[in-house]
């Protein structure tokens, strides 16, 4: 039987030690060898499978792949370098391999008009709260920074405080896609990472970049030689074959399966995933069943990064790129699972949940040219793969499960005296003021009591639930504080308020953490309260300034969350109704491990 090699490996693959062990190493022994030698990366290789652990900015190490083959294991190592540590304190890094813009291919860099344009469009088909006059556009690698100057009076010393905080800024790369980011994040780490993303996802198959690296080396040396011209020819051939192509985006496509599986419900038992893609947009759709019945997930950024990279390395089949991408995985007996996968090149026209506006396809048959494209969707797309702009339509939603009624809320309660609040899957509303779940930023729902103190009469309990969503900035105010009092001291909560606070620990509450700690380990941070979170630990001016190493318990009672910190005697309080406090908690756990 093969023995098992344990290697310490720097991002690039290359190894900084490796070992030969008889039997498979515990994750314990993986993680102490990795400290060893103080790397992010190790693998453990068995024949021609190999294992791929990572150790995450928390100094916490986990498998990130169970076993594959090895050049799959170098996809997950840079995948797993660009959702977890890049660029890193220190900003971007040329010689990282994914510091480097990809090359423009056959699309060419969009120009700065059009960048502004596709972002106009954005604002417009999305109803964000957004500028869509007097937008300036900045170049960087692989694309524009576009967003809306703010007018600053350089004479008062004291007008950077009137500067919004935290406006969004809209990344647009070379492909026409947009990425809505945050100007809280520094713009250089907002570039680096938005170009580490297009590299990861563009950049070409192991052979073809080995050739066109040596064909680079070749042209340097024959440039420093003094005799211009003598390497006349230089071919690149490293081009993988197609059944090889056909492995390589097999085994990612598993990969993507096994990431999928960890958004759902511990004991589920199937998942059916469908992505309808184009180089610049997609939609997600992800389902898990749970005692025969249907849960819906949300599928986090991370896992669509993995989709368009599989969708990029697909293109090179003869068939080209696929326009949808359905998964399903069923669970078996002994904990085996059976992977099954289907493409859909757009043989008939896509349902309409999953269909992209014109302008995403027209991006993609530019990036990606080919022979036959269905009369269906050179009518949708119009304008024979010419970018051009959209026309204004409604952005595209994931297809809801197939029902047979229209869906009925499931909170519709008065609050108040006349006024209901209702809520379904899809939005939250309350009179005249309503948001989609999607464009929440922010939850809370505090409970508090109040004794009211008797004399000759015994003493009275109101109880008060609070539930309240909203966004940053401009935000409907009736929904921030949706109130319901119950008297008694042992009253139960109302139904309305229980159901609304399950559905945001179940809904809102993944999707919020997972913004808000992708927001720490990029280099940004907010705040919760008066309490600023950052990457370097939590901030309280003029009372706490903990790392998260020196954290040691938080626990929530009384209507407040309690931090303790190493060393401090009371520990520190934020009020459970201060918005997004419900999260603080896990964002501990997360960052201190």
């Amino acid at each position: 039987m093969p023995r098992h090699v344990l290697a310490a490996t720097r991002v690039d693959g290359r190894e900084i030690a490796r070992e030969e062990r008889p039997a498979a190493p515990s994750l314990t022994v993986v993680a102490a060898y990795g400290d060893l030698h103080a790397c992010d990366y190790v693998t453990v290789s068995q024949g021609e499978s190999v294992g791929l652990y990572a150790r995450d900015p928390g100094g916490t190490w986990d498998a990130v792949s169970p076993g594959t083959d090895a050049v799959t294991t170098d996809e997950m190592r840079l995948w797993f370098e660009l959702t977890h540590h890049y660029p890193g304190p220190d900003g971007a890094d040329p010689n990282h391999p994914l510091g480097r813009a990809p090359q423009p291919g056959t699309v060419g860099r969009i120009d700065e008009r059009s960048a502004i344009t596709l972002v106009q469009e954005h604002i417009a088909t999305g109803g964000l709260d957004y500028p869509t006059q007097g937008l300036v556009a900045d170049r960087f690698a692989a694309g524009w920074s576009v967003y809306a100057p703010v007018d600053v009076d350089d004479s008062d010393p004291m007008a950077f405080l009137d500067m919004p905080v935290g406006r969004s800024v809209f990344m647009v790369g070379d492909t026409g896609r947009i990425k809505e980011v945050t100007s809280a994040i520094p713009p250089g780490q907002a570039d680096a990472l938005f170009t580490a993303e297009e590299a990861f996802v563009r950049r070409p198959p192991a052979e073809e970049a080995f050739m066109n690296d040596l064909k680079a080396e070749f042209e340097r040396l024959d440039a420093r030689s003094g005799q211009p011209g003598a390497i006349t020819d230089f071919t690149v051939v490293g081009t993988p074959p197609e059944a090889v192509t056909a492995a390589r985006v097999t085994a990612l496509t598993d990969e993507i399966a096994r990431q999928l599986a960890l958004c759902g419900p511990q004991q589920w038992e199937r998942m059916v995933a469908a992505f309808s893609c184009a180089v610049s947009a997609e939609t997600a759709d992800l389902y898990f069943w749970q005692h025969e019945q249907p849960v819906e997930a949300r599928v986090p950024e991370q896992i669509a990064l993995l989709v368009r990279r599989q969708r990029h390395l697909a293109a090179a089949m003869p068939a080209g790129p696929w326009l949808r991408l359905m998964v399903a995985v069923t669970k078996g007996p002994g904990g085996q699972a059976q992977v099954s996968t289907q493409y859909d090149y757009g043989d008939e026209r896509l349902p309409e949940g999953q269909l992209l506006a014109p302008t995403h396809y027209r991006n993609d048959l530019a990036a990606y040219p080919r022979a036959g494209v269905p009369a269906w969707l050179r009518a949708h797309a119009g304008a024979n793969g010419r970018r051009t702009a959209s026309p204004r339509m409604a952005p595209p939603r994931p297809a809801p499960p197939r029902q047979e009624a229209p869906e009925r809320p499931f909170v519709d309660s008065p609050v108040g005296w006349t006024t209901h609040v209702v809520a379904d899957q899809q939005r939250i509303t309350y009179g005249g003021d309503s948001l989609t779940w999607e464009e929440i930023e922010w939850v809370r729902y505090p409970v508090s009591r109040t004794k009211h103190q008797g004399f000759l009469f015994p003493s009275m309990y109101t109880n008060t639930y609070t539930f309240g969503v909203g966004r940053y900035g401009n935000s409907p105010k009736g929904l921030e504080d949706l109130t319901w009092s119950k008297g008694g001291k042992r009253a139960e909560a109302p139904e309305a308020w229980l159901a609304l606070a399950e559905f945001a620990q179940r809904v809102l509450e993944p999707r919020l953490l997972a913004q808000r700690l992708d927001l720490i380990r990029r280099g940004g941070s907010f705040t919760i309260g008066e309490m600023r979170v950052h990457r370097g630990g939590l901030t309280l001016r003029g009372v706490m300034e903990a790392d998260w190493g020196s954290l040691t318990d938080v626990e929530v009672a009384d209507g407040l969350v309690w931090i303790h910190e190493r060393g401090r005697q009371q520990a520190v309080r934020v009020s459970l109704g201060s918005a997004n406090a419900v999260l603080l908690p896990r964002i501990v756990a997360a960052m201190a491990g």
